[in-house]
Order: structure tokens, then sequence, then C-alpha cells
């Protein structure tokens, strides 16, 4: 099955409003902390690997009070504006993935493709950078030839990007600056179709009502 939504939007990147979208504010107001400095209240971490990429207090507290905290928000983004850069019916992620990449760690636990992970070609990808993303600290996605493209997202843009059929992930963070961000999938409507496969870390089945949301969401007018 061909996704030409994926391979139109690969590398492609989207500003929008954060004065609308305060998704750093909000979380700093968790938090208790500028973003950037997260790894001053974690402590040591031996480099991570996929399977605990995502078991610190700073993912805890995001998951935990996500519901409360950033959910409406997200919400609202998802159908205010990725509505306008998918111009088609999708399911979108209930949850988006945070990520931490702290100085001398990866936010990344090894280079993959999502396929190897159960993710279907129905899927796109979209990463949304809160702080320090870039640099060292950015996403690596493999090129053609084999070498390696860094994507950087500042705060204020997305990215999309070929997450089912490249290979990507991250080196660590030599910055002293804590990298934060989250990445969502949607699942275009009529791309869809059921399996059995579930998410590695949480078995979370990928299908509407689990991972993805209930409905469908279609076009709307963004704020910016």
């Amino acid at each position: 099955m061909e996704n030409l939504y994926r391979t139109a939007l690969h590398c492609k990147r989207f500003k929008y409003c954060t004065n609308d979208y305060p998704f750093k504010a909000k979380l700093e107001t968790l938090f208790g902390c500028r973003l950037e400095e997260i790894h001053r209240h974690m402590g040591h971490f031996d480099l991570f690997s996929r399977k605990d990429d995502q078991i610190t207090l700073a993912h805890k507290v995001f998951y935990s009070n996500y519901a409360n905290a950033i959910k409406s928000l997200y919400e609202d983004f998802i159908k205010e504006v990725v509505t306008t850069i998918v111009d088609t019916e999708f399911y979108y992620q209930k949850i988006p993935t945070f990520r931490i990449g702290l100085p001398g760690n990866r936010f990344v636990g090894e280079y993959h493709s999502d396929k190897f992970y159960n993710h279907k070609e129905y899927e796109v990808n979209f990463n949304l950078g809160l702080s320090s993303y870039q640099g060292p600290s950015a996403l690596r996605i493999e090129q053609p030839d084999g070498t390696f493209r860094l994507l950087e997202c500042p705060y204020g843009e997305i990215f999309s990007f070929d997450h089912i059929d490249c290979i990507h992930g991250s080196d660590p963070n030599k910055s002293d600056s804590t990298m934060t961000s989250f990445d969502f999938r949607i699942a275009i409507k009529d791309l869809y179709y059921e399996c059995n496969n579930a998410s590695v870390n949480m078995g979370c089945l990928f299908a509407p009502g689990h991972y993805f949301s209930s409905n469908a969401v279609g076009l709307t007018a963004a704020h910016c």
C-alpha cells in the first residue's frame, strides 16, 4: 500500500503560533522548571536503549498529568493545525510520545524504522520540538546514499518524515541543555485497515479507540 501523504510530507517543516498553542509554557508550569534545565533535577542515567528511553521521572510526570495539563491543547492543535497540512480525514495518536535528550544521552534508544515496532504504512509521523532540538540533539534520518540527514526542530515548528521506510535515531546530546519534544502519528482513514499489531512498550492496539482517536478528523481553519 502506497501512502502518498507520507511521501509528500517527508522532511517538510511547518510553523505554528506558540501564543495559540503554548506547549512549552504549559509543560514548564507542570515541571516547575525550564525544559532546558530538566536534567538538573533528574540524576544520572546510563545511555538509553529502546527499552528504557521512556522511564525517567519526567516521562512519568508528563504521562500521568497529560489529561489535565496538555490534552485539550494537543487535540486543538491536531484539529486546527494538522488538518490544514493533511487534506484528508485521519485518526490521530491519542497521547503523543514525550522525548527527553539529557546531556550526554540520547532521546531515541536505538536507530530503527518504526515498521520494526509494528507500525503500519497507513501512518504519517510528526515531530514537535520544545527545547534544544538542534545540533547533535536532533533526529538523524538515513538518506538513500547511506548518509544521515540532521532534522532540527526549533520551538514553533513541526516536521514530518517517513518513519516507516527510513532508518532514524539520535546520537548523544553533546550540549549542556536538555532536549525535549513530542511526536505523534496519524492514520490516514482511507488507508487504514484492522490488524492485531500493538505498540512495543505499552502493548496498545494500533486501532481507533486504542492507540488512535476514536473518531477521524478533517479540515478546519488554523489560528495563524
